[in-house]
Order: structure tokens, then C-alpha cells, then sequence
């Protein structure tokens, strides 16, 4: 749900017809359903979910966990639709002429993986479900192919790296972390019970997910130091955060009052920032 924060920054994007500025996007995790809203061209009202049809029980709901659910349906967000998101964005998604990339993790190897060129909606929808597959949280991984895929996240929680390999000179990020705000662990029993699901599925995956939050600080502290040497040496890379002192939106926040809000100041930067 802190996915609110990047829907807000592409909405903006979109409405201000910077869409095709850009030659690749790359997304893991709610990022990539951002990503593809933005490319689907219902950047807009995908993120007005957040605060209307996501913002339930439907989507989210923890109680699930006690009966071996997932406590999030991804699969329901792809398959909503109504008078702002029709059916059909997915496939313009597909045939948009901007380059989709998009990052999950293979369970079995416990390595990275990229998907592009995906050319069908049930191919989209397969690497979207796989790289939002919160591990434990959102259930079992998501086969494609002869392998298993979890969330991006956990090994790319900002695939700066990725837009940079495939090709990109310049690099826009849209965080959603407020300045200030350190990513840090969960509960110790939420932490310990993911580690358990993890170590279940294939122990290499364990020192990945003790890892994650030195990894994202790295991340951003590197994102922070080529944001602030504009004059330097390429790739040139521009972060856009939330500023200190902006709630940070939890991962199952579901009051509509914080995620529009959420969504509302996201908005505000990216207009700030590129607004003429």
C-alpha cells in the first residue's frame, strides 16, 4: 500500500504528458503495478484505487493469514475494472512502445530475474503477480516456466541498477520513503514467521531477507549522492522522496483518508519539481 506514493508521482507524470519522455520503465514490486498503469496510460485512477477499492478488505485483510490465506489478492487488482479503468489497459500496456522491465525473484536460484517483452495479458499478469508476491504475506510463489518467483523487492527494492543496464542515460526514481525515514524490520514475530516461510521454500533466501534493509539504506544513500552531483559524470539519476516530516504510509494501510493524502502530496512534488 506505501505503493500510493509512486501511483501519486505517475499520476502526475501522466497528466502532465511526460509519459513519453521516457524510453524504458522499470518497476518490482507495487512499483511495477504503477509502471504499468503509467504505460496502460491509467496512471490517474489507478492510483485513486489505492484510496477507494484497495483501501478494503477485499484486497487487504491480515485475518486471512489465521486460515493459510494470502493477506493481499493482487489478482484482484488486475482483474478491476470500471469507468476509468477499462479492461483493455493491459494490453496497451503490452503494446505501449515504451520498454517494460520488470523484476521478481527466483525462489530456486535465490537470483534477480528481469522480464520484458511480455506479449500477452496473461504473460503481464504473471510477472506482475510473481514480483508483487509478498513472501508469506501474499502466498505461495508464482510459477512461470520451470521456476518459482516472489517479490522484487526483496533483492531490488529500487531497480536503479536495472534502467541503467538496460540503456538509460538519465533516471527518474520515484520513492516513497519521506527523507528521514529509514526502512526498518517488521514485528518479531512477523519477521521471524517470514524467515521460517523462507528458509521452507529454500534456505539461500534467508540471508537475503536479513540483508534487505542494509541493502535498500545502500540504495538510497547511493540514489541521494548522484541526485545531489547533477554536473557529473552519467548515468545522471534524480530521486524524487516525499520531505521529512511526511507520514510514511505502512505496507497494509487501508484508511482512505492517509492513502489519498498519500497520493495527493505525491502529486504536489512531481508537479513542483517538472510543472512549467
Amino acid at each position: 500500500m506505501r505503493g500510493v506514493v509512486s501511483a501519486g508521482m505517475t499520476a502526475a507524470i501522466e497528466r502532465l504528458g511526460l509519459t513519453r519522455c521516457f524510453d524504458v520503465v522499470v518497476g518490482s514490486s507495487a512499483g511495477a503495478l504503477n509502471a504499468a498503469a503509467l504505460l496502460g496510460g491509467v496512471a490517474r485512477p489507478a492510483a485513486a484505487m489505492y484510496h477507494t477499492v484497495l483501501a478494503s478488505r477485499r484486497f487487504v485483510n491480515p485475518v486471512r493469514l489465521l486460515f493459510g490465506k494470502p493477506a493481499l489478492d493482487v489478482r484482484f487488482v488486475l482483474a478491476h475494472a470500471d469507468g476509468d479503468l477499462d479492461a483493455e489497459r493491459h494490453q496497451r500496456t503490452i503494446a505501449s512502445p515504451i520498454a517494460f522491465h520488470c523484476v521478481a525473484l527466483d525462489v530456486d536460484s535465490a537470483q534477480s530475474r528481469e522480464f520484458s517483452g511480455m506479449q500477452t495479458k496473461d504473460e503481464l499478469w504473471q510477472v506482475l503477480l510473481a514480483t508483487t508476491r509478498m513472501p508469506w504475506i501474499g502466498g505461495e510463489p508464482v510459477p512461470i516456466g520451470q521456476h518459482r518467483y516472489i517479490d522484487g523487492a526483496l533483492t531490488c527494492p529500487i531497480p536503479v541498477g536495472n534502467a541503467i543496464d538496460a540503456g538509460a542515460t538519465h533516471v527518474l526514481v520515484l520513492q516513497t520513503r519521506p527523507y528521514g525515514v529509514p526502512r526498518s524490520a517488521g514485528g518479531r514475530v512477523g519477521e521471524s514467521l517470514i524467515a521460517r516461510y523462507l528458509r521452507r521454500l529454500n534456505p539461500a533466501l534467508v540471508p537475503l531477507w536479513h540483508a534487505r534493509i542494509d541493502l535498500y539504506e545502500e540504495l538510497v544513500d547511493d540514489i541521494a549522492r548522484r541526485s545531489g552531483s547533477p554536473n557529473g559524470d552519467g548515468p545522471y539519476v534524480l530521486g524524487l522522496r516525499p520531505p521529512a516530516g511526511t507520514p510514511c504510509v505502512t505496507q497494509l494501510e487501508r484508511r482512505p483518508e492517509i492513502l489519498l493524502r498519500a497520493a495527493q502530496d505525491a502529486e504536489r512534488l512531481v508537479e513542483q519539481t517538472f510543472a512549467p
